[in-house]
Order: structure tokens, then sequence, then C-alpha cells
């Protein structure tokens, strides 16, 4: 990219710090800030942050953006002291790299009127490589405990003008105040876009001094400083994709960048760029374009296929068993014929592996390129390759259409796994136009229980208890299972764990059938399921499916309730009764039946007798669709309370 820049002359150039704080001037007063009136529940908050990118000119280098980070913050409590460890990520490409300029911290803490500081040494300061493209510095302060205030400062530089650093404003903590400033000749074009519910306070936009001049004179700076005061923590909760979705969070694309009288680069990217760059790039299209190249492979596992969702099938099998997944997402293949050999690869080297060899079966399979729920969303704003970091298949057969990620070795054919399940994938076709294609689970999420039994006087309750799962509750059942040396061991640990049921015997069928349900029988016994006072025996008629926690809590939730999938949970219980005792009119439990709007959610509760001496308990819990709005999320709050106030009430036998 130097090359780009060469007409620019750098008449001088010096380290800008503006208006960032200064690092170690800690007073007394500081150590009483508190952040009750914001957040009574937090375990550390920070007192002040600022941030700064600016694209500058380094002569042996170009153009390249140098960041900084200061963050000033008080540890509360001791939850809170995983505060004081920091990362900073660090992007390579090639030869090109980001490296830490500078750094620095230090802990303070008040002893009577004195304030004590230990500052961070070298010691406390170490690299790692997360990933082939992401190297990470750490970095740990030392000395903290409650009422410390830490503070850290670092400083990069990177040749990646095209990444200008993002700004979270919202974290995990609340904040009293956020600054951050972008400095920005007028010959590179950004747009910013900040996401989240919560909106920039002040916006200041000013020129500065770039040092830099063109052919026909000076080149013209911006200087935009953002500015949030009194910002709440963002509060997690269950079934929510990646916060970075829902965040405040300000970030940068850039557009182009132009001299006068110079070059002009355009760095804006229509998707079919993308599928361009995708298709020619050797590690993804050039390993899908090669035809032959796992011939020796395939050929085996094809004969005798019947027909083409046979041959299909039978491929997705193979990869999930012949490669190991190695944990690492990449849209990028390093060599997919080594892989198979290893047995081992990343989400490329398995996937654009099977579309090579769904392609040399003559069928219709395509990559799509994705973002993981834990990575956020994609491609909302604009075409960009670096938002995306896995990769899948498309397999089209007849009027089918198959979604196939074989890094699960778990998940049955045409059902991607929870990982993938994230709005929306590209289709990168070799030739044609890319597309969007949604990213959902194929079949429900399920599980249902079958008991049958007796119980005893004494208020034991013995049977056979039969578990029937589906879908993801299949998927992750199964993994647990591999999880272990043997399904002995695996049900004596549970046994041992799970002090109120005792497993007498067990069975498990289908465990290698993923396009069956994953079964379990158990002969079980739990005692003292039921008391005995008064001549009564009372219990509670659920086994183990039974809502005791409710998964809403917020008192208000601004983003959206994903399950991933359907959800459906059935209980079935068939209980014959002791001699002597019977079900009396006078204390049956009323059936229930509730619903939200449009059915979006359900649940039944019915008992009833089936002969004077058999107690029948029926109950089901449906979520029929994955995706809940927040506007929903009172009615779907209220409706697990109810539940849980529901499943608390007992069933009482009296002795005749």
């Amino acid at each position: 990219m130097k090359s780009f820049f060469t007409v620019l002359l750098l008449l001088g150039g010096f380290y800008v710090q503006a208006q960032d704080f200064s690092f170690g001037k800690i007073k007394k007063e500081d150590f009483a800030i508190n952040v009750t009136k914001l957040d009574t529940a937090a375990n550390a908050f920070v007192i002040r942050e600022y941030g700064a990118a600016e694209v500058k000119y380094n002569k042996n280098k170009g153009l390249v953006v140098e960041f900084v980070k200061h963050v000033r913050m008080k540890i509360l409590n001791k939850e809170a002291y995983d505060y004081a460890n920091f990362t900073i990520p660090l992007y390579k490409s090639g030869n090109d790299r980001e490296i830490v300029m500078e750094i620095k911290g230090a802990s303070y803490h008040l002893e009577g009127d004195k304030i004590v500081e230990t500052e961070m040494t070298k010691a406390n300061v170490f690299n790692e490589n997360s990933s082939e493209n992401i190297a990470l510095t750490k970095a740990a302060i030392p000395q903290v405990q409650e009422g410390t205030i830490i503070e850290y400062r670092y400083r990069t530089e990177s040749p990646f003008i095209f990444n200008l650093n993002a700004w979270e404003f919202q974290e995990e903590l609340p904040k009293l105040y956020s600054e951050y400033v972008t400095r920005i000749p007028e010959i590179c074009h950004y747009k910013a876009n900040l996401k989240g519910g919560l909106a920039v306070g002040d916006r200041k936009v000013e020129n500065y001094n770039t040092d830099l001049h063109s052919e026909i004179g000076e080149i013209l700076g911006s200087k935009t400083t953002y500015t949030m005061e009194n910002i709440p923590a963002f509060q997690s909760e269950d079934y929510m994709t990646s916060s970075k979705n829902f965040r405040s969070i300000i970030f940068f694309e850039l557009g182009r960048y132009s001299v006068p009288m110079g070059p002009t680069k355009d760095f804006s990217l229509t998707w079919e760029n993308v599928r361009d760059k995708l298709a020619q790039d050797e590690s993804f299209g050039g390993q899908v374009k090669r035809k032959n190249a796992l011939k020796e492979f395939i050929d085996p596992v094809l004969q005798g296929s019947k027909d083409d969702t046979e041959k299909a099938i039978r491929l997705y099998s193979y990869f999930q068993k012949q490669i190991k997944w190695n944990n690492r997402h990449t849209i990028y293949a390093k060599n997919i014929k080594e892989a198979i050999e290893k047995r081992t690869g990343n989400s490329a080297d398995i996937n654009l592996g099977l579309v090579n060899a769904l392609r040399y079966a003559n069928l219709e399979a395509i990559p799509v390129v994705l973002s993981t729920r834990d990575n956020g969303y994609a491609g909302l704003y604009a075409p960009a390759i670096s938002e995306f970091n896995h990769v899948i298949a498309q397999l089209k057969i007849g009027e089918e259409t198959y979604l196939l990620d074989a890094t699960s070795p778990y998940e049955p054919f045409g059902n991607i796994p929870m990982k993938c399940v994230n709005y929306q994938g590209r289709t990168i076709p070799l030739t044609g136009e890319s597309d969007w294609v949604k990213l959902e689970s194929k079949y429900p999420s399920s599980q249902s229980s079958f008991f049958y039994g007796e119980l005893l006087e004494n208020g034991t309750l013995k049977g056979k208890w039969i578990t029937s799962r589906n879908g993801y509750m299949a998927s992750r059942m199964r993994e647990r299972l591999h999880g272990t040396n043997s399904e002995e061991e695996f049900y004596e640990k549970l046994d041992e764990e799970n002090s109120r049921i005792k497993i007498n015997s067990f069975k498990v069928s289908n465990r290698e059938s993923l396009d069956k349900p994953l079964s379990e029988e158990f002969e079980i016994e739990i005692e003292n399921f039921a008391n005995l006072q008064n001549d009564q025996l009372t219990f509670n008629p659920y086994i183990d499916s039974k809502t005791t926690k409710n998964p809403f809590n917020l008192t208000e939730r601004n983003y959206p309730i994903d399950f991933g999938s359907l959800i459906q949970e059935e209980s079935y219980i068939e209980i014959k009764l002791p001699k002597g005792f019977t079900y009396p009119t006078e204390n049956k439990l009323k059936n229930v039946s509730m619903a939200l709007p449009e059915r979006a959610a359900r649940y039944i509760f019915k008992i009833s007798n089936n002969g004077p001496d058999v107690l029948l308990i029926e109950s089901a819990t449906q979520l029929n669709k994955p995706l809940f709005l927040p506007e929903e999320y009172f009615d779907l709050k209220e409706f697990y309370s109810r539940i849980i106030q529901a499943q608390k009430l007992d069933v009482t036998l009296k002795k005749i």
C-alpha cells in the first residue's frame, strides 16, 4: 500500500495527546467517587476513558492508523478482579501486522491519607498467537484489592487503514464518562456507524493540522470528538446472540482514498466484489475448483450410492467423521487434502472440502460465508469480507435446499449447529450472483419423557423412565456422552451427581444414528418422592423437567430473545397408586392451559385418573417460534413466571 502514498510529503510529525487525561494523576477524592445512582449492583465501574484513532503518514510504511486507549476504573469487590487483566488484539496478514508502541498500567489504593501506587512491569505483559491472523498482547495489573483504582494505557500502530478502530461506549461495566476522538485527513473518506440503543451525548467536528502536503498544497484534516456520559452496563441474559449486536458501539468503514492530483483507491465493496475476491482467492475458490483433488478419498465413499440424496448424506457423514474440527473459525482453507490425511482442520478445510466433494459427485453445491453467534451479525451496514468468520455448504437436490456444516459431528444431515444460527449468511458461487440465505434450524429442539411405574406407601417412586430427544437437545446430549470414556462412566457420574434419582439400569439407542431420536431408557428409583403425613401422601408431579428459575429477569430488554430453534418439551407420567390410597375429587389440581398471542408459546398441564388406582400426569411447554422481539419480552417473562407457579403445586393422595 505504500506506493499509493508517495505523492505525500511529511513535513513533520508528533504524537498528539489532545483531550487525553493525565496518567497517574490520582487524587484522594477519586476514591470517594461512586456509581450508585447509575448502578447499585456494579462490581466495578469506569471513572473515565479516552480513545483516539489517527490516520498518519509514515515514510517507511505509508498511511497507518495510530490508536490510543486509556482507561481508569475503580474495583469495588472481588468479583471484579479480572478487570485488572486486559488484552490487546493485533491483526496480522502476510508481512503486515499491527504492533504495540507503548503500554503501561498501575494500581492505586488508599492507606490513610496516602495513595500507594504499584506499576505494571514487563513481567506482567506477555504475547500469544490466538489464530493465524490474530496475535494477543495480554497484561495484568498487580496488587488489586477491593477499593483499588486501576489504570492502563496503550498505543498501537496499524498498516490496515481500512480498519479504523471501533469504540465500545457500552460494555459490561457502567461508565461515568467515555470519549473517542478520530483524526482523519481529507484524503481518507470513512463512514461512521453507531449501533446500539444509546445515542452519543455530544459530537464535535473541527479542523486539525495533518502536517501533510500534496503536490497542490496542504492536506486538511477533520477531528471528530464523540462523548457519552453515565453509560449503564449492558445487561446480558440467556437466549441472545453476541452482545456486540446490541451494545452502543461506533465503528467505521473506509470508502475511498484519494490524493489531490494523485492516486485514488476505492475501498467500497459491492457483494459482487466480495464474491469475485473470494472466488479468485486460492484459499477459498481455489480449494473448491479443484474437482479431482479429493478423488482418491471420495470414490470409495460414493461407491454403490443409489441416488443424489444418498451421495450427499454419505459425503456429509464422511467429512463429519474423517476430519476433527480444531475449533478455529475461518473462511480460508489451508489445504483440504492435507486436512483429510491428518484428520484435523479448521472450519474452511472441512466445509470447503465438503463443497469440493459434492461438486465432484456432480451435485449442486456452493459455499456460504457467515458470522457465528458469538461473532456478531455480518453485512448489516456494508459488504465486507472481514465480518465473516465461518463457512458452510449449501446443497440443492431437486426442489430441496440444505445447509450443511460438517464441523459438528452431532448434527443430522441438513441441520446446521446452533453456533451458525445467526440471522443470515451470504452465498459465494464461483460464477453468478451471490445472495443472502437465512440461517435457521431445520428441526425443533425437543425432548419427550415417559414414566411408567408405581408409588409405594413409604413415598418411594420406582419404574421405567424413557427420554427421547431431537434437534439441538439431542446433539447436546450426544456431545456430553462423547465427552466421557464410556456410557457406564457417564451414567455412574450422573447417578452420583443426582442424589435424588437412583439409576438402577440404563440403555442408550440411536447414539450414532443422527437422523433418529436419541433415546435413553432407565430403571429408576426415587426415595422420598412423596411425603406421608396424616394419612396423606403429597408429591410434586415432576421427575426432571420442572422449571424452577425464570430465565428472564431484566427490568427491560432491548434486544431479541433468540432461542435458535422451536422448542418442545413434553412429559407423560403414569403412576400406579399405593394400595389403599386414592386421588380425591376435593384435592384435585386444576388443569392448566395458557398461551401467548397467536400461540407463540404454550403450556398445558393435565392430571386425571386412569381407573381407580392409576394417575396420569401430562405437561407440555412449546415455544412455537425461534425469535421473540423485545416488545414481547414482558409477555414471555410472565409466561415463565406462571409456569413456575403452576409447577410448585403438589398432588395429594388420601388414604381410604
